[in-house]
């Protein structure tokens, strides 16, 4: 989260880095939007999963073994895997009211209240205002990326939101270094411990940082003196491989931004150029430790919000 100018600044910066034109600088797209089913098809959005969301889920529980359509080979093994009579489905999400943590100044404090009861109306609900992201959160393409064919949040293939689930621990290192990154050499450590990372994944950061969000917003953020604030995060060349060697659809963290602390306010890099190519994030994931590295599929289960940048997250792992 940060303002305008160094979110262009960081466009400007990573895309001048890496080769490509910087693009001028606009507002917010008013224009109708094209139908994505009729959007050029580039690298980045091109390699939309034929699984669906409630075929993965049906799977799981069921153990169907032909699931009405083609599937990519790490989907299928994925599912495969998983024993329905056994079924183990893990939270990893936090728990959003009032007074949880958020990333100041660029997040609102969360408003939910009741304004229903059945005393006095016959059926109870609550009012919810908050940012979409607030909380475990989906970050959209749209977030870093105002190009005609980045992704709203309602717009993200269902299909890329039932995945493979990888995660990546780096709490030891980072209970000693609070700036640490996931880089290609915990990425390549993973694999020779579990095999290659499956096209399609969600790749998470297991950094340990959930105790600090459930702690409060000072050990979240961990500020130093002159108010910056250090988490751990995934560095930029990580990214880039992932994308460019593994072709995953996104990457979740147990942090406030998956730029590490440092970036995350000044030079987001991480985010402009994940978003860019039409791939997510999860943020605030909750309890990462109780996932395993591998063999575990993924529910994104984010509101479907027309023309978001995001939103809230349940997010689960199916094992």
């Amino acid at each position: 989260m940060c303002g305008p100018h160094v979110i262009h600044k960081a466009r400007k910066t990573f895309m001048t880095a890496s080769g490509h034109t910087p693009e001028t600088p606009g507002g917010t797209i008013t224009a109708e939007r094209p139908d994505p089913s009729a959007r050029p098809v580039g690298r980045s959005v091109n390699r939309r999963r034929m699984l669906t969301g409630s075929a993965a889920v049906g799977a799981a529980l069921t153990g169907i073994g032909a699931l009405g359509g083609p599937v990519e080979s790490a989907h299928a093994q994925t599912i495969a895997g998983i024993n329905p009579s056994q079924l183990r489905v893990t939270d990893l999400t936090h728990v959003l009211h009032n007074d949880f943590p958020i990333y100041r100044p660029y997040i609102l404090d969360p408003n939910i209240f009741q304004f229903a009861s059945i005393a006095e109306d016959g059926f109870n609900a609550l009012k919810l205002e908050i940012d979409e992201h607030t909380g475990t959160h989906f970050d959209a393409p749209w977030h870093f990326n105002d190009s005609p064919d980045a992704l709203h949040t309602h717009e993200v293939a269902p299909s890329d939101l039932v995945c493979p689930l990888v995660v990546i621990r780096i709490a030891d290192r980072a209970a000693r270094d609070y700036d640490a990154q996931v880089g290609v050499v915990d990425l390549r450590r993973w694999e020779r411990r579990n095999g290659r990372i499956p096209q399609g994944a969600l790749v998470a950061m297991d950094s340990g940082w959930s105790a600090r969000v459930l702690q409060s917003e000072e050990a979240m953020l961990n500020r130093d003196s002159d108010g910056g604030a250090h988490f751990p995060g995934f560095d930029i060349e990580a990214l880039v491989w992932l994308l460019t060697e593994r072709d995953i659809a996104g990457v979740a963290v147990d942090t406030p931004s998956f730029d590490f602390g440092p970036a995350s306010a000044t030079n987001p890099e991480g985010h402009v150029f994940l978003l860019g190519e039409n791939k997510y994030a999860v943020e605030m994931v909750a309890h990462l430790e109780t996932a395993p590295e591998t063999g575990a599929m993924a529910v994104v289960g984010v509101a479907n919000i027309r023309g978001g940048s995001g939103g809230p997250v349940r997010l689960l792992a199916l094992t």
